[in-house]
């Protein structure tokens, strides 16, 4: 952000409102592929531990989404909108949307 200039603060405020928000559904989108396992697909070692972060591997999981297996897709679907909904931060941000 220190790369750009925003003449508005209300509108860089919102700007950094959206970034917050994208890195926290990213996070939860590595989360609930981490739950289902699918953090093993990820990485190319056999390491026990996490080698990619939460936040990393949501951003894979999301670009591959357009060529993911229905059969892959469905579950992290379903368990992201679990997650989801048991964050009251985006429960009370976006109610029933």
């Amino acid at each position: 952000m220190g790369a750009i200039h925003v003449q508005s603060p209300i509108r860089r405020d919102r700007l950094w409102l959206l970034n917050a928000l994208a890195i926290a559904l990213l996070t939860l989108l590595g989360a609930a592929g981490e739950a289902l396992g699918y953090d093993r697909l990820l990485k190319s070692n056999t390491s026990k531990r996490r080698t990619h972060s939460l936040f990393r591997q949501g951003c894979m999981l999301y670009d591959l989404i357009p060529n993911m297996p229905e059969q892959r897709l469905v579950p992290s679907i379903e368990r992201f909108a679990v997650m989801l909904a048991e964050q009251t931060v985006f429960a009370d941000t976006f109610g029933t949307v």
